[in-house]
């Protein structure tokens, strides 16, 4: 056997076994049982979702609960993103504001994106990967060469991280397994649970919000006087935070 041939098997075999421990994440998910989980609250880290907890902004144990599925490739995700940023910094610890992958068939990037995020997340730059990526969109929305989009998203690392930062880690992590559950679970959760049809999608303790037929208001309007009902029931300020 030469050492052609070796190589070419040990690649297939490399291949192989990456698509089995795909299959084996994906069958996993597909069995979960989600209705042991209450989507309504934070999501502790288990195996389920690869041992990293809900992402979230304000106080996680708030009685008021804003969740958000939504695709990191998404226009109005990404537009929106601002506004719910403003809402959280009225809102703060009043609310526990979650945020939750939902990569959705056709937005060929979206789950790189997510993956890159999650990377970001390990080294503490959650939010504000989420943010850039949102913010420079269109520079990696069409490029579909897998190194070139690594690049893009380790990039975007190193200009928020800068020295403190582990590139390297950064960029092996974007197919570690447990991202790729985390990813699978959030989406899982949204689907059974939430029944989530469309990005982005938000839930105020269990109850959908419609952002289809909000009038003359914006989004965030509409959001903000969900959170002043929501609020004033629960015997808490309303409104936006003094200064």
């Amino acid at each position: 056997m030469n050492k052609f041939t070796v190589g070419a098997i040990a690649v297939i075999l490399l291949a192989f076994g990456g698509l089995v421990a795909w299959s084996s994440i994906k069958s996993s998910n597909e069995k979960l049982d989600y209705s042991t989980y209450d989507a309504t609250k934070s999501i502790a880290a288990d195996d389920n979702n690869g041992n990293i907890a809900d992402h979230i902004r304000g106080k996680e144990d708030s009685s008021i609960v804003l969740v958000e599925y939504a695709d990191l490739q998404c226009p109005g995700c990404a537009s929106l993103m601002p506004k719910i940023s403003k809402l959280h910094e009225q809102y703060g610890d009043r609310v526990a504001f979650i945020y939750r992958n939902y990569p959705i068939q056709g937005h060929q990037n979206a789950r790189a994106a997510a993956a890159a995020a999650e990377s970001a997340g390990q080294q503490g730059y959650y939010w504000e990967m989420v943010e850039t990526i949102y913010e420079n969109r269109n520079d990696w929305i069409s490029v579909y060469d897998t190194k070139k989009r690594t690049d893009v998203f380790e990039g975007y690392f190193k200009d928020i991280a800068g020295d403190d930062g582990d590139a390297d880690k950064f960029r092996s992590m974007l197919n570690d397994t447990n991202i790729q559950k985390k990813i699978d679970f959030d989406k899982g959760l949204g689907s059974n649970i939430d029944k989530v049809d469309a990005t982005p999608s938000f839930y105020l303790n269990g109850e959908k919000i419609d952002i289809e037929n909000t009038g003359d208001k914006g989004i965030d309007e509409v959001i903000a006087e969900k959170l002043d009902e929501a609020l004033k029931a629960a015997g808490l300020k309303t409104g936006a935070k003094e200064d």
